[in-house]
């Protein structure tokens, strides 16, 4: 579970910024968090929503997540000389174009224990990383790192030194040792690798992803989740066959997005093409009859709830951690404030999985249902093109007040400032 992500100097985000999942005081809605011990009990936020004008910097926070997960899950496969890829600074200050760019995550992993890691890098190397565990209340250094210089625990020294000496500076040592079966590590970088996702609200483009889990649906629970949820948005699907077939990948890589930020995207000699065909129960007047249509001829907003449906089961089953940009793309408002209440019913998140998802919608603006501390803003100053992110919990908000409201009347700024004028 993710407790919080802190990043400095990414794109439009220059000064450290911190999306925090540790809820307030506020005792309001306690389904809405739960509690971990490690090693003392916190309360941890189930879902933010983080809203903001276009060109604000929403996007840039889920682009830093990205490039954080995607720089440690391919870091021990990087060869000497390679650049590390989606590392982009804040460009509009001649300083920190050639500072490194920092991220920091603190979460708890699989042993129920809290880590602390953190890099900073730019394109062409590794200048600091440090990873801190916290077996009690104190935390204690696995390692730390700053260019090439490495200190480590007493207890660790004998083991991890040698494997420093195997670092090059473009790789991470959190990736490396856990490459040479290092145990210290091992726990926290399968954190990165199984529990925490980013993903394109383009879900079609996933399919890469979800195709596989549709696949492996042989006792069909993965039917029924995706059927309910369809149902639950008034869909009218009753059934669908789902069947693939391998086909050489010609051109792929050519054709990829360019700088695409979310995970996915593997380049494969062979992949596997997709057929769908969706079953809907019809009454033209003379009884009801079945009708098949291809996939294809459904609404984006079906498809995108359809290839929704894996990554929210999935992650209501693994404890997962899904950050989504734009979330509600194509998605009604009613549908999207329906998705993110299942994440905060612990009768259907019983693992603690997590959301974090930019919207427009104000929908999900209800103190009714989510809490201060669960709804953040990003504002990018007009005089230094920097972002800065900040919690409706910073305001003195009352629950009676109407947050929609005073939201579009721009009393949290995070509005377009539009001119109006003849075009």
């Amino acid at each position: 579970m993710l407790i919080q992500f802190s990043v400095e100097n990414f794109k439009s985000i220059k000064d450290r910024m911190t999306l925090s999942f540790e809820a307030s005081a506020d005792k309001i809605h306690e389904n809405n968090y739960f509690i971990a011990k490690a090693p003392k009990a916190e309360k941890i936020l189930k879902v933010i929503n983080v809203y903001g004008a276009n060109a604000s910097g929403k996007s840039n926070i889920f682009m830093a997540l990205t490039a954080a997960i995607l720089t440690i899950r391919l870091s021990s496969s990087i060869q000497p000389g390679m650049m590390l890829g989606n590392i982009i600074p804040f460009k509009f200050d001649l300083e920190t174009i050639s500072k490194p760019t920092s991220f920091e995550f603190v979460f708890i992993a699989e042993d129920s224990k809290k880590y602390v890691y953190s890099f900073s890098v730019t394109k062409e190397r590794v200048f600091a990383e440090s990873l801190f565990a916290y077996y009690s209340a104190k935390p204690t250094m696995i390692f730390k790192r700053e260019n090439d210089s490495y200190v480590f625990s007493a207890g660790y020294a004998k083991k991890l030194k040698p494997l420093s000496e195997r670092t090059t500076d473009n790789k991470l040592f959190l990736a490396v040792a856990t490459t040479w079966n290092c145990k210290e590590t091992a726990v926290p970088f399968n954190w990165f690798m199984k529990k925490i996702n980013t993903y394109s609200n383009r879900y079609d483009e996933v399919l890469h992803i979800t195709g596989e889990k549709f696949e492996k649906d042989k006792d069909e629970t993965l039917k029924q989740f995706t059927i309910d949820m369809l149902h639950a948005a008034d869909i009218n699907i009753s059934d669908y066959k789902f069947s693939s077939k391998e086909v050489k990948a010609l051109g792929l890589q050519n054709n990829m997005p360019p700088n695409q930020p979310f995970s996915g995207f593997p380049i494969l000699n062979v992949i596997k093409e997709y057929e769908i065909r969706t079953k809907h129960i019809v009454d033209d007047g003379s009884g009801k009859k079945e009708v098949e249509l291809d996939f294809s001829e459904e609404s984006f907003g079906t498809r995108s709830l359809f290839f929704l449906s894996p990554i929210l089961k999935n992650a209501f089953e693994n404890g997962e951690v899904v950050c989504i940009d734009e979330f509600d793309a194509s998605l009604h408002p009613l549908l999207v404030a329906y998705i993110a209440s299942l994440f905060n019913n612990p009768n259907i998140n019983k693992s603690n999985a997590q959301l974090v998802a930019s919207v427009h919608t104000t929908e999900l603006m209800d103190l009714n249902k989510f809490r201060r501390d669960q709804i953040y803003f990003t504002n990018k100053s007009r005089k230094t093109a920097a972002t800065e992110l900040y919690s409706l919990d910073e305001f003195s908000v009352r629950k009676s007040d109407n947050i929609r409201s005073s939201y579009l009347l721009g009393r949290y700024d995070a509005i377009p400032n539009i001119i109006s004028q003849e075009i």
